[in-house]
């Protein structure tokens, strides 16, 4: 479960950020908080902001920061760390890149950052609290420079083993570190991104082909679909194996056949039910890729939200509402405020233009947040809804389509041939 993110000189982020998901002390919506031990934490959090505002730096900082704690171990001494700093200021650019985490995963509070650029990692923390204080597990400085408490000077048998652009956490924790493990655990499997193009290359597939023997799974689906009022009544889903596929290259091209064994190959096809000239109704097959664009959206989605849901994870959406009817992009947010479904402090992260998302009966007011980029300078602002202390009667999309709160464009003039 994610607590807070701060970021500092990622893209257009060149000051530091903070995206909380702490409650703060209004009694609104109380019944769609998740507890965690004394903590009050938000289940969704929406994100709205102008075309190149910066909505989606957020998204990549979050990934980018994932991804180096996934494929920090794989990293080869003059791999990139996959950093990049705010570009428009000359200082900035040679400056390094701040990441901070504070999450939850196996029922324990860590907070774990990180100092890099392209090239190495300078500094890096993992602290556990296991008091409302948090307990030291190291400290890295200087690239090279480690700090342990007594409790913890084991660790420093992993010194060694490290390298200037690896992750000191991911690097302990591949040599079995049990006091790493829960922290990079949550990385790996705790929380995740998704943008349009995962979608579009069918990563939900793999989702399904986990699943494909549960049939709480099948039926958690379609009830999304049904729902939905999408005319889908079953679906037919296979995975094979594929030995060295016969796959035609261009003349001249040299394939390892090797690296193509045990290629998967997916079929998925859907089942509506179809009412014929006569009354009777009838059973018609379709392939997955002649449906809808929103229709294959959301049967992308439901794979993704149901693990999620069952394993308390964190997922992070750019641009949720990209071919979704409005009233399915709330469905799906209904789904992670509702304790009776979200029973495991899953959250949804998001963000969107569909105004019609802001509204103060579907979300608390410090779950809405508002991203703003200065024209003048580049630089990306991230601030809560909570921060203008709005009436709980307000009309949050009246207010932002006037420019309340910020982070909206005012297009001027016409154009000049």
């Amino acid at each position: 479960m994610l607590l807070q993110f701060n970021v500092k000189n990622f893209l257009s982020i060149k000051d530091e950020v903070t995206l909380t998901a702490f409650a703060n002390a209004s009694k609104e919506h109380e019944d769609n908080l998740i507890v965690s031990g004394r903590e009050r934490i938000l289940p969704t959090l929406a994100l709205y902001g102008a075309n190149a505002a910066g909505k989606s730096n957020i998204f990549k900082a979050l990934t980018a920061a994932i991804l180096l704690v996934r494929r920090s171990n794989t990293l080869q001494i003059n791999m990139s760390t996959g950093v990049e700093p705010f570009l428009f200021d000359e200082k900035t650019q040679n400056e390094k890149t701040k990441m901070d985490f504070l999450f939850v995963h196996n029922g324990k509070k860590y907070e774990y950052g990180f100092l890099a650029d392209t090239n190495y990692i300078y500094e890096e923390y993992l602290y556990e609290y296991k008091s409302s204080r948090p307990t030291m597990i190291f400290e890295r400085s200087e690239v090279t420079n480690y700090k342990f408490t007594s409790s913890y000077r084991h660790l420093s048998e992993y010194q060694s083993k490290n390298t200037s652009n690896k992750l000191f956490l991911c690097t302990a924790t591949s040599w079995n570190c049990e006091e790493t493990r829960d922290a990079y655990l949550w990385f790996a499997e705790g929380i995740d991104t998704y943008d349009q193009l995962a979608i579009q290359n069918n990563q939900f597939l793999e989702y399904l082909d986990r699943n494909k023997n549960r049939p709480e799974a099948k039926e958690f689906l379609l009830s999304m679909l049904k729902h939905a009022e999408i005319n889908i009544q079953d679906y037919e889903f296979e995975s094979n194996i594929i030995d060295n596929p016969a796959i035609p290259f261009p003349p001249g091209i040299q394939i390892d056949r090797v690296m193509l064994a045990n290629v998967k190959q997916y079929r998925l096809d859907t089942i509506h039910q179809i009412e014929q000239s006569d009354g009777s109704i009838k059973n018609y097959k379709l392939s997955f890729d002649h449906e809808s664009d929103g229709t294959m959206l959301l049967f992308a989605y439901g794979p993704i939200i149901m693990e999620a849901l069952e394993k308390g994870r964190t997922i992070i959406i750019d641009e949720l509402d990209n071919s979704l009817h409005p009233n399915l992009s709330k469905y799906l947010i209904e789904l992670f405020n509702d304790k009776e479904v979200n029973r495991n402090g899953a959250q949804l992260i998001f963000n969107s233009h569909d105004i019609s998302l802001l509204d103060l009966s579907l979300f608390r007011r410090d779950q809405i947040y508002f991203v703003e980029k200065d024209n003048r300078t580049g630089v990306t602002d991230l601030y809560s809804l909570a921060d203008f202390s709005p009436r709980k009667s307000e009309n949050i999309q009246k207010g932002y389509l006037q420019g309340r709160y910020g982070a909206i464009p005012f297009p001027e003039g016409g154009i000049e041939w």
